[in-house]
């Protein structure tokens, strides 16, 4: 009988069932590794010039909106919220435009470090950024959506008809069919005409998390909040802020009087740059997120009353649907030469960085309510601090009994824009 000859594997094909083995192990590491790095599901930590930093992180690390960012999680870019700089004052002799003097827009800085220039001009390094990783858990809860649910309608998410692809990323337009952002994501005003109308904006949003999530939550729907350009997670909040029906505005750091220049980034619009470079770092800074309807100045004392450095940025923003409202009093000559759908701040509310504040905050309320009063409305500028959000909190509960009416911004620079026109 014959025995069956076991068959055995040729050595070389043991080999080669190794090293196959091998490198499906290896390119299945490599693919989770990829995937992490290009997803939100994992952290990357990625060096690359600045000048690149906007297109790569827009396009591989936008945050998800629908999903809070992490209060904890590492960045590469840190900002700390705005404050006050010793010595300086906040307020200044009455004016047009403002009762805050023309040094009132330097009394507050972004940041403690210079952020790097964006357009390639000044010199350049690397920067290390943490692409963060998926964020768990929900969104944190609108506090306020219980009891002011009927009056929080919601704002329009951006219209795609309402963007135009710039090589810094998308810029507002006027859409094809005559729309301007102006309108799209303006507010609208349901209250009485008949009585004061006041508009207040709440500044420097995105900077400091809890305040922003304070902001957002806890104002009425009829304060317009606006949002610093160099803030993480910019998308996410803007979008929470038009979810809880808040219309909202984009800041231009501009130049003031003041030797602090840095603490306006890299992107700032200077007297001393270029038309054609401040308009470049104008693209830059519009594309930070969209849905806004209107830009406004962060400081700029300087920039404002130079008219031929701020016409070609008003006339750039009245060409793409988009309103300014100025805080410096000095910009208005440089609008009427662009055409801009532009308005002036009546009085800037003084920030109150602790409770010492408060008393000059009602104080500068009140004042706010007789302006509208004898003017028939009023705008009010402020930041983002703590005591300053309680106390406009408390204030705003109380308008209607005063006879006055809460109105978004976007009403009453409509109103003041089409009064002008019919006068020209």
């Amino acid at each position: 009988m014959h025995r069956r000859r076991q068959f055995r594997r040729p050595i070389l094909g043991r080999l080669t069932w190794a090293w196959l083995s091998a490198f499906g192990v290896i390119a299945s590491l490599a693919g989770v590794f990829l995937y992490a790095t290009l997803t939100d599901d994992g952290a990357g930590r990625i060096a690359l010039p600045v000048e690149q930093l906007e297109q790569f992180a827009r396009a591989a690390v936008a945050p998800q909106v629908n999903e809070a960012p992490d209060k904890n999680a590492a960045a590469g870019l840190r900002l700390s919220p705005p404050h006050l700089r010793e010595g300086e004052a906040a307020r200044g002799p009455e004016g047009f435009g403002g009762d805050h003097g023309e040094d009132a827009d330097d009394a507050l800085a972004y940041m403690d470090e210079a952020l790097p220039d964006i357009a390639g001009n000044d010199p350049v390094t690397d920067v290390i950024i943490t692409i963060d990783g998926k964020q768990q858990g929900d969104a944190p809860r609108d506090a306020g959506a219980a009891t002011n649910a009927p009056r929080r309608t919601p704002i329009p998410d951006p219209d795609p008809d309402l963007l135009r692809a710039t090589p810094l990323g998308k810029v507002p337009r006027i859409a094809p069919d005559g729309r301007k952002a102006l309108n799209a994501y303006a507010r609208p005003f349901r209250g009485d005409y008949s009585k004061p109308r006041i508009a207040i904006i709440v500044g420097g949003l995105g900077l400091n998390i809890a305040l922003t999530e304070r902001a957002i939550d806890e104002l009425p729907p009829e304060i317009s909040l606006s949002f610093a350009p160099y803030a993480k997670d910019l998308d996410f909040w803007t979008k929470k802020a038009r979810d809880a029906g808040h219309e909202i505005l984009i800041e231009l750091p501009m130049e003031g009087y003041g030797e602090n220049q840095q603490a306006l980034g890299g992107a700032a619009l200077l007297s001393t740059r270029t038309e054609q470079e401040n308009l470049q770092r104008l693209d830059w800074l519009l594309s930070r997120f969209g849905g806004y309807f209107a830009a406004t100045n962060y400081m700029g004392s300087k920039f404002s009353t130079n008219e031929a450095a701020l016409t070609p940025i008003l006339r750039k923003l009245h060409e793409a649907g988009v309103g300014y409202i100025d805080d410096t009093g000095a910009a208005f000559k440089a609008g009427a030469a662009s055409g801009a759908a532009l308005t002036m701040i009546d009085k800037i509310i003084s920030a109150a960085p602790d409770d010492s504040g408060r008393r000059t905050v009602r104080r500068e309320l009140t004042r706010l309510e007789q302006i509208a009063k004898a003017e028939g409305a009023a705008i009010g500028k402020t930041y983002a601090y703590a005591a300053t959000l309680d106390e406009i909190a408390a204030w705003a509960a109380k308008l209607e009994d005063k006879s006055l009416s809460a109105a978004p911004v976007s009403a009453i620079l409509q109103a003041r824009t089409a009064s002008r026109q019919k006068l020209n």
